[in-house]
């Protein structure tokens, strides 16, 4: 597969993760049981493949430097969940948010996926 086909593939598989998140957020808005947790997951797999349409050039040849921005990026990926999940405790514990146990694996699958790619676009412009 070409550069160019796999970024536009990339690109397109986004803006359909972005169309659906949104649709399903509109239509839990509109039945009035906003956040049920998948919408959140369609959205972080639209920032996922944007994010892998930016970075397939760099991650199609498998030399040092994209192994470098993958390591780093799942080691500050790593702290940033970390950090994620110190902030989320206390407010569970203190009753600030009130999430059930798929809204909450949800969020958090969706955090770590928008973390870890992201982290690879800001690496990969620093490397």
């Amino acid at each position: 597969m070409s550069s160019k086909a796999g970024r536009r593939l990339f690109f397109i598989s986004g803006f359909i993760f972005l169309l659906y998140s949104l649709l399903i957020i509109f239509s839990s808005i509109s039945t009035g049981d906003f956040f049920v947790g998948h919408e959140l997951v369609f959205l972080g797999t639209a920032v996922m493949s944007f994010c892998l349409s930016y970075l397939y050039p760099q991650f199609k040849e498998d030399d040092e430097r994209s192994k470098r921005i993958r390591e780093r990026g799942v080691f500050f990926s790593f702290l940033f969940i970390l950090g994620y999940m110190i902030i989320l405790m206390p407010l569970f514990q203190l009753k600030i948010i009130d999430l059930n146990g798929y809204q909450t694996v949800s969020l958090l699958a969706t955090l770590a996926m928008i973390t870890v790619f992201s982290s690879f676009v800001v690496l990969s412009k620093r490397y």
